[in-house]
């Protein structure tokens, strides 16, 4: 498992650098938490594609809510009307470099159930994308909480 691992790293990296940065993003307020999770992907997107730029992923790409599947709408056994992942690394037009899928939810939203669903089918070797790993990032105040996801089943050990 090195290579997600390594992954998991890059991830990470760019998570602790939007804590640092905008520590109000993860301040608790009943009328500022609505947009708060697509502003946390937005800024984790501007420091991944920072990372991945140097690292061995710099020919790949970087997609937010990406829902095209070599020119078509991204379907899987879940969701055979269509869905969007919220942060990837691929290589677009292509299912040969899938590797890394992220879906993050705030604490104030328990429901959880579709991207879990989402990482499970963008992993699984019976669905075409094939993902490397999945990572469900929870966003806390304080610090994420992280799960994993290879071939289509949680694992619990990174």
């Amino acid at each position: 498992m090195g290579e997600e691992k390594y992954l998991v790293r890059l991830l990470d990296k760019a998570i602790k650098k939007v804590y640092e940065e905008k520590p109000f993003l993860l301040k608790y307020s009943e009328d500022k938490r609505r947009g708060l999770e697509q502003a946390f992907v937005f800024r984790v997107g501007i420091y991944l594609n920072k990372i991945i730029k140097k690292s061995k992923y710099k020919n790949l790409d970087l997609d937010s809510e990406y829902n095209k599947k070599c020119g078509n709408i991204k379907v899987s056994g879940h969701f055979p009307n269509g869905f969007r992942p919220d942060l990837i690394i691929h290589k677009r037009d292509s299912n040969r470099e899938n590797k890394l899928v992220v879906e993050f939810k705030g604490w104030w939203n328990s429901n959880i159930k579709k991207d879990v669903k989402k990482l499970m089918d963008l992993t699984s070797s019976n669905e075409d994308y094939r993902y490397l790993i999945g990572v469900f990032v929870r966003i806390k105040e304080d610090k994420p909480i992280y799960r994993y996801f290879i071939n289509g089943v949680e694992n619990l050990s990174e």
